[in-house]
């Protein structure tokens, strides 16, 4: 049993077991994780994300195939928790980012996804 990811929105104290755990240990578990960012209003998404967000470029993949889902409000999430990434997000990320501040589609910009970006970039590229 993974007690690591949560089993509801309250979940805090799988939370905290992630966050014993060194990022390899959980790696696979990543897509699974990722889903609790999906709305950061609930309280075990900012837990979730605190781990998270040093580890964007390592996840790479489920971040782009989030980026360039039709979900406006989880990509707004994921935009929020690379423009905080401690390292520069490797340049796949920093191209889809440039892409939905320059090009966003009809949802991106209904859901804010593309000020967002411009803010993530802002901050990056500093």
């Amino acid at each position: 049993m993974k007690d690591y990811i949560p089993k509801n929105k309250f979940d805090i104290e799988a939370a905290e077991r992630l966050k014993l755990l060194e990022f390899e240990a959980i790696s696979a578990d990543i897509p699974e994780l990722l889903e609790w960012l999906q709305d950061m209003n609930w309280p075990v998404a900012h837990e979730v994300a605190q781990y998270l967000t040093p580890h964007v470029n390592e996840m790479k993949d489920e971040l782009l195939s989030i980026l360039n889902s039709d979900d406006g409000m989880w990509k707004y999430w994921i935009v929020l928790l690379i423009g905080r990434s401690p390292s520069k997000p490797v340049p796949e990320l920093m191209s889809v980012l440039k892409r939905i501040s320059e090009y966003p589609s009809k949802i991106e910009v209904e859901d804010g996804v593309d000020e967002m970006a411009k803010d993530a970039l802002e901050k990056l590229l500093d």
